[in-house]
């Protein structure tokens, strides 16, 4: 079943409380960032790998670690992060964590990753504030729900309409499509669109978000890579479908400017 995420909301509506979890998202995300650049720049990047074969880095663990004593002092919520897992008793409102997503970039010399924040209501399923910080690049993608999106403190907006042959539009990791199963919905929008780019990771989310990007196609998600990106698309006027992924627990995204999003969402299973 595909859920549409610009339903109504059912969490609060005291914009002062959640423009508050907004300014702590952005000091969690920010926390690490020096320390996170000092290994970027000197090529330390330590590693081993997950059980999913993806690679894991000091500096992962140490920012989360970070980003978490940061969360705690300020709230009491549940933390979900990807370093460290779940840890807390069970709060509707949960803090969700990616201390370097895009960590092959990282450990490449590859400027293009970035630190993620979300703050999830977990009985509606909704993002209610999302950060993305790309630390090397100096920017910091936020948003909250009902307060817009901004970067660097300027407000962005999703792509305006565009015909599907002028549209810019990327996708993650072949890896990530095999993994989902839907190698079938890959081809089918590189037959569909001319301009097909592979722009990862948070980088392409926040590329989305600030309108650089008409849409992106992204399977196997988990809820600290999507979450963020939900609040900063929607309410930069934009249109996120979502489906279970074929790995338990994960999610496949379809992302963007609006009309395009539902022009294409039955040929690539979202519909």
């Amino acid at each position: 079943m595909v859920v549409d995420k610009m339903m109504t909301m059912e969490w609060t509506k005291d914009f002062n409380q959640v423009a508050k979890w907004r300014e702590l998202a952005i000091k969690a995300a920010h926390a690490p960032s020096d320390m996170i650049v000092h290994y970027f720049e000197r090529g330390q990047y330590w590693q081993t790998q997950k059980a999913d074969g993806s690679p894991l880095t000091l500096a992962d663990q140490e920012a989360e670690q970070i980003i978490r004593q940061v969360l705690a002092e300020s709230e009491t919520f549940d933390i979900l992060g990807e370093e460290e897992g779940l840890s807390g008793t069970g709060s509707r409102y949960r803090w969700t964590i990616d201390p370097i997503d895009g960590t092959r970039s990282f450990v490449r010399g590859i400027p293009l990753f970035g630190t993620i924040v979300g703050l999830e209501d977990t009985q509606t399923r909704q993002g209610i504030v999302g950060v993305i910080h790309l630390p090397v690049l100096q920017k910091t993608y936020t948003a909250a729900r009902g307060l817009g999106s901004t970067c660097n403190g300027v407000p962005i907006a999703v792509a305006s309409d565009t015909p599907i042959r002028e549209a810019m539009v990327s996708v993650g990791d072949p890896l990530q499509f095999t993994a989902a199963q839907c190698e079938a919905a890959y081809h089918a929008l590189f037959q569909r669109v001319p301009c097909l780019r592979g722009y990862t990771d948070c980088f392409g989310h926040a590329l989305v978000a600030s309108g650089c990007l008409h849409a992106m196609l992204d399977p196997s998600l988990n809820p600290w890579d999507i979450v963020a990106t939900q609040v900063l698309v929607e309410e930069a006027g934009g249109t996120m479908l979502l489906r279970p992924s074929a790995l338990q627990g994960k999610v496949d995204a379809w992302f963007g400017a609006t009309r395009l999003i539902h022009e294409l969402a039955p040929l690539l299973g979202f519909a």
